[in-house]
C-alpha cells in the first residue's frame, strides 16, 4: 500500500491530480450503473468502485475526514485542478475564427 507520505506528494502534483480526473471520468463515477439487462452491469461497476477507492484512498491524507465516507475533498481537489488548468478564452482566440462556433465540429 501506498503510505500517507506518498499520498500527501501525490496529492501536491497538478499532473497528478489530472491523471486522477482521468481515472474518475474513466471509470464512469459519474454515471449511472447501467442495468444487469444489458450484461455489462457488472463491468461498469466495478470500473466504478476501482476509480472511487482511489479516490478514497487518497482522501485519507485530507487535513478534515469526509462525512459519510464520500471523498469530497480529493474530488473537489482534482475539479479545481481541471478547471484551473482549462485553456481561458481570449479576444484574439474568438477573432481567429469567427465562425468556429457555427460549424458542426467536423
Amino acid at each position: 500500500m501506498i503510505d500517507r507520505a506518498d499520498k500527501l506528494t501525490l496529492l501536491e502534483s497538478a499532473a497528478f491530480r489530472r491523471f486522477l480526473l482521468a481515472l474518475i471520468q474513466a471509470g464512469g463515477v459519474f454515471e449511472t450503473t447501467a442495468t444487469s439487462a444489458d450484461g455489462r452491469g457488472l463491468f461498469l461497476e466495478g470500473r466504478r468502485s476501482l476509480a472511487l477507492e482511489m479516490l478514497r484512498s487518497m482522501d485519507e491524507v485530507q487535513p478534515l475526514p469526509s462525512p459519510a465516507g464520500i471523498p469530497a475533498q480529493t474530488l473537489i481537489q482534482t475539479l479545481r485542478e481541471q478547471v484551473q488548468s482549462a485553456h481561458k478564452e481570449t479576444a484574439i482566440d474568438r477573432r481567429h475564427d469567427v465562425y468556429a462556433e457555427l460549424r458542426d465540429g467536423d
